[in-house]
């Protein structure tokens, strides 16, 4: 099984539904964002690049006609609980700005592009659930 946090928003930041990453970035760089929510969210944020490995970004893109286009999404895998609970941190907080972030689950997140430890990038079929509805 593999877990996704997505956002029903859609940012300019986002080419569709919003990560759970993206949507807590977004909250970080925001001037408004008030002390008691950057901080735990900041620090959530150091978290994750500390301990989670980052697909470089050729990973993300497949070659179609000469030039290559963005396909790859990430999935938690169902064992990397740790990780699970940090990102069900971060999307309790998310939500404290009206922020709603969704936990989706699959067995079937599409073509594999990238595998480590925590988690997996891949091109979604058809039957994946990529976004909350």
């Amino acid at each position: 099984m593999y877990i996704r946090f997505v956002s029903p928003v859609r940012l300019d930041s986002c080419r569709g539904h919003c990560g759970i990453f993206q949507s807590a970035i977004d909250i970080v760089y925001d001037n408004d964002t008030p002390e008691h929510i950057y901080l735990p969210l900041r620090e959530l944020l150091d978290w994750f690049n500390t301990n989670l490995p980052k697909p470089q970004e050729s990973v993300f893109s497949m070659r179609s006609c000469r030039k290559y286009i963005e396909v790859g999404i990430c999935w938690f895998r169902d064992d990397a609980r740790e990780m699970i609970r940090n990102a069900q941190v971060m999307a309790a907080i998310l939500k404290e700005c009206d922020i709603q972030i969704v936990q989706i689950a699959t067995r079937n997140p599409g073509q594999l592009l990238y595998r480590d430890d925590y988690q997996i990038v891949a091109k979604p079929c058809s039957t994946t659930p990529v976004a909350w509805h």
